[in-house]
């Protein structure tokens, strides 16, 4: 068993560690960089428009920069995280599994079949959702420490600084510029994010396997399809706590002029809201430049 585990938790590191470059340059699209100019293209529909070049350019700008390895700049605090967060969550969810086969339900009460069908329905849903958040949440909260290191390690590419380069300096960069609460910087607006989603998520999967979906080797994937498209959702969420986390670090890529300093998550709210960019680093391939006119390939940036 403990092998097994292992196992898992060794192929869901390497995955993670293998897909790093794209979600590298991913964060750095969410603080604003963009050191690669807009080209002229055209819509589905034929309207000419300026858009910033793909993920893939993006990454191999980075690699240009810093060579291949500079592209895995985080990638330790992000599978610390990840490797922590996901073994939380599991024993939480295994444990909730054992406890829910040990207590008896309460006799029903004398309700018309479709109703108690219904109530049946919502009970189990609310409570086995309930326990998927907190066991979610939990693990969440544990690994965002790495969470806000990896972020800020990242991000150092653009002032080329080295107070985040390694998990030790981190930690103590941390604590003497942010306190305790620099290391669950821009948590509440990441937790606000999951819990949405997970509700969203099993609400529409459960709803479409007992209607639309009959054959049970779909149903598996009926949630993670579901989860992909609320994740387009809460995606300003999972933005916002980006920002947050880095924002006041006293990196360059995350103060005035390039980045306001925020007093919280509703500020930041809002201000990314009042500039249309809530959706900022979401689309990996048509990325839209909204900026101020582009005359003879050279942008105009504020």
């Amino acid at each position: 068993m403990a092998a097994m585990l292992a196992a898992q938790y060794g192929l869901g590191a390497t995955v993670t560690a293998t897909l790093h470059p794209i979600g590298y340059a991913k964060v750095l699209m969410q603080v604003g960089f963009e050191p690669l100019q807009p080209q002229p293209s055209v819509s589905l529909f034929g309207k000419e428009q300026w858009v910033y070049p793909n993920i893939f350019k993006y990454v191999g700008h980075i690699r240009k920069v810093d060579g291949f390895w500079g592209l895995y700049r985080g990638v330790i605090p992000r599978v610390i995280s990840g490797t922590i967060g996901n073994a939380i969550q599991n024993n939480l969810h295994d444990a909730f599994k054992e406890s829910n086969k040990k207590t008896k339900k309460p006799a029903p009460v004398q309700l018309t079949e479709n109703e108690d069908q219904l109530v049946t329905w919502l009970s189990e849903f609310c409570k086995e959702t309930s326990q998927e958040t907190v066991a979610r949440c939990v693990g969440i909260i544990v690994g965002h420490p790495f969470h806000v290191i990896m972020l800020r390690s990242m991000i150092q590419f653009v002032g080329r600084e080295t107070k985040y380069d390694s998990i030790f300096s981190s930690i103590a960069e941390i604590y003497r510029n942010d306190g305790i609460l620099g290391y669950f910087a821009g948590l509440l607006p990441r937790l606000v994010g999951e819990i949405i989603t997970v509700w969203i998520t099993n609400f529409l999967a459960q709803l479409i396997n007992k209607y639309i979906v009959q054959e049970k080797d779909m149903q598996s994937y009926t949630a993670a399809a579901c989860g992909l498209i609320v994740s387009h959702i809460t995606y300003p969420f999972v933005l916002v706590s980006n920002v947050v986390a880095v924002n006041g670090s006293g990196l360059m890529a995350a103060s005035p002029p390039r980045m306001p300093y925020y007093e919280n998550s509703f500020d930041c709210w809002k201000s990314l809201h009042a500039q249309n960019q809530l959706k900022r680093g979401s689309s990996l391939f048509w990325r839209y430049y909204h900026g101020n006119k582009v005359v003879r390939g050279i942008s105009r940036y504020n």
